[in-house]
C-alpha cells in the first residue's frame, strides 16, 4: 500500500489543480483503510524517500488524525477509523522520528505537530508515559530534536495537562526548560523556543495557588531566583552586528541568522518577564521585589535606547520587512522587540518600587538643573518620538490606500506597532507626570521645529506624541498652562501648511486634539472663535487640499469640533460639513465599499455626529440625502456601519416626532420613496442588496416606531406589500426580524390603517395578512432566528384587535404558538413566544392555565411545554420592559396555587463539573450540561430570586447572575454553529449579558418583587418552598430585602 500512497502524495503536490485535487480526494478515500495511517508513518520515517514526500506524508497523517482519531479532537468527523493497536504503533513510530538524531529539522518539526495533536486526545489516559519520555530525551537531544519536543511540550501545557498533572511535573518541566534556555551551546532559536514554553507554565499558577498557596508561592519564588539572572543577563547583552540587506536576504548568512536568533531570544525573555510579573502580582506580594525591580526597568530602557539606530536604519530610512514570525511562532524582527520592551516598561511603571526610584531620580535631575524639566524625562520622550516615526513601509501603504491610514488612526490602540506602543507609554508617563511631560515634550518639539535639517517624519512623530499627551489630558480632565496650549497650537498649525501630506494631516489632527482637550467647553468667546476658525480651516482642506489623506483626516476630526462647539455653532456648521462630505464623496469611486471600508466608517461617523448635533434641523440641509445615497451604495455592509446609520436615523425620528405630526409627515414623505426604492432593487441574493434591505427595513421600523398616531396617509399601503414580500421570501434572518417589528410598530401606532389595508394580490385585509405572517414565521420553513420577533407581532395583534373580536382565531393562535415553542431552542424566539403567554397571564392566569392544560402537544400538553420553556429560559431574558412583564406574569402564575403547575418538573440548579482538566470544544459537546430537577412552582421562586438586585451590598454587583438558576438547555443547544462555549458555571448568562447588555436596576421590577416576598413570606406554602432554595439564593433574597428597606428609608430622609 505504501507505493499507492506515495504515488498519491506526489500527485497531491503538483501545481496543476485537477490532478492535485483528484489525488487529495483519493487520499481521503483511503481513510477507511486501517493500513493507511501505518503507510503514512512508514513513508514519513523512510530515509531514502525525498524530504518533500515525507513531509507530505506527515501532513496527510496530521489531517487524518484531526478527523478520524478521537471524538475529543475538535475537527473529528464522527467516525474513529483507527484501532487502538495501530494507534500505539503510530505513536511509537512518531516518537522514534523525533528521537532520531539524524532526522531533518523539517521532518522533526512536523512530526512534533502530529504528536501534539494526538497528545490532545490520548494524554494521559492512552499515552501515560509521554511527558516523562519527552523530559528524559530533551536534555540529550540535538537542536532539531529539542525543537520537535518543545512543540509537543508547548501543546501539552496549553491543552493536555490538568492542574494536578502540572503540579506533579512542574519542577522537572521547568528545570529542563531552564537547562535548554540557558545553554549557550544551543541554537538561539532553540533557547528562545524553550523560553516561550516556560512562559506558558505561569498560566497554571494562579489556579493552583488556591490548592497550595504556600507551596505555589515557594515554587514561584524559586522560579524567579533561577530565571531572573538569566533574563537580566540576556536583556543586558548588546545586540550583534546588524546584517546588511543582502545578508538579510541570504538564508545561509551566519550574521543574519545570529541577529534573528538574538532578537527572538530577547523577545521571548521580555514576554516571559512581562507574563511572570503579571502572574506573580496575582499570586503573591513578592511581585515588587523580583521581576519588577528598578534594575529590570533600567536594563530594559538601556536596551530600548540601543535599538534606536538599527531601527532607524531598518525601517525608517530603510525598507526592511517587519512583523515576521518563524515556523515555531517566534517573532524575530527588531520591531517586535521594540514593541515588547516598550510594553514591558509600561507594566513596570505600575510597580511602586520602580516609581519610587524614578521619582527620586527625576527629583535629583530637577534640583541639579535649577527646577527645569528632568533630563531623564526628556530622554524618554525623545526616544519615544524616534520610534514613533512613520516607517517607509507604512508611508508607501498609506500613499497607495488612504483607508490603511484611516484604519491606523481609528484603531490605533489595537494596532501592534512600535508607534502604537509608544503612544501607550506616553499615556502612562503623562498620567503619572502630566505637567512635566507636556513641558518636556514641548521643549523637544521646539528643538525639532527649529532644526532646519529635521525631516517631516521627525516633526510628524513629535506632533503624534503631542496628540497623545493632549488626549490623555482630556481623558483625565486636566487643564494645561495657557502658554503651553499656545505653543502647542503654533507647532501644530505650522504643520497644517507643510508640503508633505502626512505632516499636514497630522497638523489638523493634533490641532483638533489640543482644542478639544484644553479649550473645549470653556464657554469663553475667544476660545469658541478659535475652535470655529480651526474647524473652518479643516473644512476648507476637505474641499481644497490635494491629498485624500488630509481630506479624510479632516472629515474624521469634524466630529471632535461639532461636539466641542456650543450647540448653536454646531447647528450653523451642519450644512457646511454635510456639503463638504458630499463634495468629497462625489470625487470618490464608491463602487466597491469593501475596498473603502475605513473611509465609509469615518464618513458615517462624522455624518451621524453632524446630524446628532441638532437632528431637528435634518430637513433644512441634505444630510439625510447623503445618508440615503451612502446606503444605496452599500455603506451598511457590516454591523458597525449599520449601527451608525441606525443611530443617526433614530435621533432624527425621535427629534422630528417631538416637533409634531406635520413635521414628522414631512420626514416620512422625504424618506419613504428612497426606502421603497431600496426594497424594490432586484437581485436580492447579493451582499450589497442584503445589506441595503437590512438597513432600509430598520429605518422603516424606526420611522413607524416613532411616528405620531395616525400614520401619514399611504404609509401602510406603501410599506406593507414590500414587508410581506420580504417575510414570505427566502431572505436572511435579520431582515425578517426587522420587517416583523416594522409591521408591529405600524399596527401599534395606526391599527385602522393596517386593518383596512387590502393586499392587492391576495385580496385579504391587514388583520388576515397579520395572521398569515404569524403562521408563516412559526412554520417549519422559517428558521428560529428569523422568527425571533413573532411574539411581538402576535401580542400587538391580540391587543389591537381584542381577544373577543378574534374569537376562534385567538385559540388557534395560542395553539400554534405553543406548538412552535415545543421545538424552539433559540433564546430570542423562546422569549418572544413566552411573552405572549406572559401578557395573557397578566389578564387572567387561571384561564391561560385551564386552556393550555386541555391542549395536547405531542405526548404532553401545552401547559407543560409553555411552563418548562418559560421557566428554564426566563433568567436569560433581556430588556427592562420584558423582564418587568415576565416578573409580573410569574407572580400571577404562582399566586394561582394551581396543582397542575406544581406537578410540572423542569431543570433546576446547574450541576457543577468538578473536573480540572482543560476541555476542548468537542469534549464539552460530549459532556452536556446537567441540571437538577425541581417542580415548576419552585422554579418560579428561583427565577424571581434571580431577578433580585441586592441593593446596598458592596460585594455584589448589580445584575450578577446566580449560578443556581442557570439557563435552560434550549439556550445552550441553540448555538449550533460550532463556536466555542465556555464551561464555567453561570457563564451562559454572562455571555448573553455581554451581547445584549447586562441587567441593571429597574425600581419598578424590584418594588414588585419586594411586595411579593413581603406578602408571601408569612405563607406556610411559601416557607416550605423557601427552605428548598440554595444557601446562595436565600442570602440573595435576604440581602435584597434588607438592602431595599435601607435604601427606601434613606430615600425617605431626602
Amino acid at each position: 500500500m505504501e507505493q499507492q500512497v506515495l504515488h498519491l502524495l506526489k500527485a497531491s503536490q503538483l501545481s496543476a489543480a485537477q490532478p492535485r485535487t483528484a489525488a487529495e480526494e483519493e487520499l481521503k478515500k483511503l481513510y477507511n483503510n486501517e493500513a493507511f495511517p501505518a503507510a503514512l508513518v512508514t513513508i514519513g520515517t523512510h530515509q531514502d524517500i525525498p524530504v518533500q514526500d515525507r513531509l507530505a506524508a506527515l501532513l496527510s497523517l496530521k489531517n487524518f488524525v484531526n478527523v478520524a482519531w478521537s471524538p475529543s479532537l475538535e475537527d473529528y468527523a464522527g467516525s474513529t477509523l483507527i484501532s487502538d493497536q495501530i494507534k500505539e504503533q503510530v505513536r511509537n513510530h512518531l516518537l522514534s522520528i523525533v528521537y532520531d538524531g539524524q532526522t531533518e529539522s523539517k521532518i522533526s518539526s512536523i512530526t512534533g505537530n502530529v504528536i501534539a495533536v494526538i497528545a490532545k486526545s490520548d494524554f494521559p489516559e492512552e499515552w501515560p508515559g509521554l511527558l516523562e519520555s519527552l523530559l528524559n530525551h530533551i536534555g540529550q537531544g540535538t537542536d532539531d530534536q529539542i525543537q520537535a519536543i518543545l512543540i509537543v511540550l508547548g501543546e501539552l501545557i496549553l491543552n493536555g495537562l490538568d492542574e494536578d498533572q502540572f503540579y506533579q511535573y512542574a519542577t522537572a518541566l521547568v528545570n529542563v526548560l531552564h537547562g535548554v534556555a540557558t545553554n549557550g551551546s544551543r541554537k538561539l532559536m532553540v533557547r528562545a523556543h524553550a523560553t516561550n514554553v516556560f512562559r506558558s507554565c505561569f498560566d497554571f499558577l494562579e489556579n493552583l495557588k488556591d490548592k497550595d498557596e504556600h507551596g505555589i508561592t515557594h515554587f514561584a519564588k524559586g522560579l524567579c531566583d533561577s530565571w531572573s539572572p538569566f533574563f537580566l543577563r540576556v536583556v543586558k547583552e548588546p545586540m550583534p552586528q546588524l546584517p546588511s540587506v543582502d545578508e538579510d536576504d541570504d538564508p545561509n548568512s551566519e550574521i543574519a541568522s545570529n541577529w534573528r536568533g538574538v532578537v527572538a531570544l530577547k523577545v521571548q525573555i521580555i514576554l516571559s518577564m512581562a507574563h511572570t510579573t503579571q502572574a506573580l502580582a496575582r499570586i503573591q506580594t513578592i511581585f515588587p521585589h523580583l521581576m519588577a525591580s528598578h534594575e529590570f526597568f533600567k536594563a530594559c530602557w538601556d536596551s530600548i535606547q540601543a535599538h534606536g539606530v538599527p531601527y532607524y536604519v531598518s525601517y525608517i530610512d530603510g525598507e526592511r520587512q517587519g512583523g515576521l514570525i518563524n515556523q515555531y511562532q517566534l517573532q524575530y524582527t527588531l520591531d517586535f522587540l521594540v514593541i515588547e520592551e516598550i510594553d514591558y516598561l509600561q507594566t513596570l511603571l505600575e510597580a511602586n518600587q520602580v516609581k519610587q526610584q524614578l521619582d527620586a531620580m527625576i527629583a535629583a535631575d530637577t534640583a541639579s538643573s535649577g527646577g527645569s524639566v528632568a533630563e531623564w524625562l526628556s530622554s524618554v520622550l525623545g526616544t519615544l518620538v524616534t520610534f514613533s516615526n512613520v516607517t517607509k513601509e507604512a508611508e508607501e501603504m498609506w500613499s497607495i490606500d488612504f483607508n490603511v491610514f484611516l484604519s491606523e488612526e481609528t484603531f490605533a490602540e489595537t494596532n501592534n506597532s512600535p508607534r502604537s506602543a509608544c503612544a501607550g507609554f506616553v499615556w502612562k508617563i503623562c498620567n503619572w507626570l502630566p505637567a512635566q511631560t507636556l513641558e518636556s515634550l514641548l521643549g523637544y518639539i521646539k528643538m525639532i521645529f527649529e532644526d532646519s535639517n529635521a525631516t517631516w517624519r521627525q516633526k510628524e512623530a513629535a506632533l503624534y506624541t503631542l496628540q497623545q499627551v493632549a488626549e490623555e489630558f482630556e481623558n483625565e480632565n486636566r487643564t494645561a498652562d495657557p502658554n503651553a496650549v499656545r505653543l502647542s497650537l503654533e507647532f501644530a498649525e505650522t504643520a497644517m501648511s507643510d508640503f508633505h501630506e502626512l505632516l499636514r494631516a497630522r497638523g489638523h489632527i493634533t490641532v483638533a486634539a489640543i482644542l478639544v482637550a484644553w479649550l473645549g467647553g470653556s464657554g469663553n468667546d475667544e476660545d469658541v472663535d478659535l475652535v470655529l476658525r480651526s474647524a473652518h480651516r479643516s473644512l476648507s482642506a476637505i474641499e481644497n487640499d490635494d491629498s485624500d489623506i488630509v481630506k479624510t483626516a479632516c472629515i474624521r476630526i469634524m466630529r471632535d469640533y461639532l461636539t466641542t462647539l456650543p450647540s448653536s455653532k454646531s447647528t450653523e456648521m451642519q450644512p457646511q460639513v454635510v456639503n463638504s462630505i458630499a463634495k468629497f464623496l462625489s470625487s470618490q469611486n464608491l463602487g466597491d465599499m469593501d475596498e473603502n471600508a475605513d473611509l465609509i466608517d469615518v464618513v458615517l461617523q462624522t455624518l451621524r455626529d453632524t446630524i446628532m448635533a441638532n437632528p431637528a434641523t435634518c430637513l433644512d440641509h441634505n444630510a439625510l440625502d447623503v445618508l440615503i445615497m451612502m446606503v444605496k451604495y452599500g455603506a451598511a455592509r457590516d454591523d458597525h456601519s449599520a449601527i451608525l446609520i441606525d443611530e443617526a436615523f433614530e435621533c432624527v425620528t425621535e427629534a422630528m416626532a417631538k416637533k409634531g405630526a406635520e413635521d414628522y409627515a414631512k420626514l416620512c414623505f422625504k424618506i419613504m420613496p428612497s426606502l421603497m426604492a431600496a426594497f424594490d432593487v432586484e437581485d436580492p441574493t447579493t451582499k450589497e442588496k442584503t445589506a441595503l434591505t437590512d438597513v432600509s427595513a430598520n429605518m422603516l421600523k424606526l420611522l413607524a416606531q416613532n411616528a405620531r398616531t395616525p400614520l401619514p396617509p399611504g404609509f401602510v399601503a406603501a410599506a406593507m406589500p414590500r414587508l410581506c414580500r420580504i417575510i414570505f421570501s427566502d431572505t436572511d434572518f435579520y431582515v425578517k426580524q426587522l420587517t416583523t417589528l416594522a409591521i408591529k410598530n405600524m399596527l401599534t401606532n395606526d391599527k385602522d390603517q393596517v386593518f383596512n389595508w387590502i393586499d392587492p394580490q391576495l385580496g385579504k385585509n391587514g388583520l388576515e395578512m397579520c395572521f398569515m405572517i404569524i403562521g408563516h414565521l412559526l412554520g417549519p420553513t422559517v428558521d428560529e432566528v428569523s422568527a425571533a420577533e413573532v411574539g411581538e407581532l402576535a401580542n400587538s395583534v391580540v391587543e389591537q384587535a381584542g381577544a373577543a373580536a378574534l374569537g376562534g382565531s385567538m385559540e388557534e393562535l395560542i395553539r400554534v404558538l405553543a406548538q412552535r415553542l415545543y421545538s424552539a431552542e433559540h433564546l430570542m424566539l423562546i422569549q418572544s413566544l413566552t411573552s405572549v403567554f406572559a401578557r395573557l397571564s397578566l389578564i387572567s392566569a387561571s384561564e391561560v392555565i385551564n386552556f393550555l392544560s386541555t391542549l395536547p402537544i405531542h405526548s404532553t400538553n401545552a401547559l407543560t411545554v409553555v411552563m418548562t420553556k418559560w421557566l428554564e429560559n426566563s433568567t436569560g431574558y433581556v430588556g427592562f420592559e420584558a423582564i418587568r412583564q415576565n416578573t409580573a406574569a410569574l407572580i400571577a402564575v404562582y399566586r394561582t396555587h394551581d396543582a397542575r403547575i406544581a406537578a410540572i418538573e423542569c431543570n433546576g440548579d446547574l450541576v457543577p463539573d468538578t473536573s480540572t482538566r482543560i476541555k476542548t470544544r468537542s469534549m464539552a459537546k460530549n459532556q452536556p450540561i446537567r441540571f437538577t430537577r425541581v417542580s415548576a412552582v419552585l422554579k418560579i421562586l428561583k427565577n424571581l430570586v434571580a431577578e433580585l438586585l441586592p441593593y446596598g451590598d458592596p460585594n455584589t454587583a448589580f445584575g450578577k447572575p446566580l449560578k443556581s438558576p442557570g439557563l435552560g438547555i434550549g439556550a445552550r443547544t441553540g448555538n449550533s454553529d460550532g463556536s466555542w462555549e465556555s464551561d464555567d458555571e453561570g457563564s451562559t448568562g454572562s455571555v448573553l449579558g455581554s451581547i445584549f447588555g447586562a441587567k441593571s436596576a429597574d425600581d419598578t421590577t424590584q418594588q414588585m418583587l419586594m411586595e411579593f416576598f413581603s406578602a408571601e413570606g408569612v405563607d406556610p406554602q411559601f416557607q416550605a418552598l423557601y427552605a428548598e432554595l440554595t444557601e446562595e439564593e436565600k442570602k440573595r433574597c435576604m440581602d435584597a430585602v434588607a438592602g431595599w428597606e435601607k435604601r427606601e428609608s434613606q430615600r425617605g430622609l431626602f
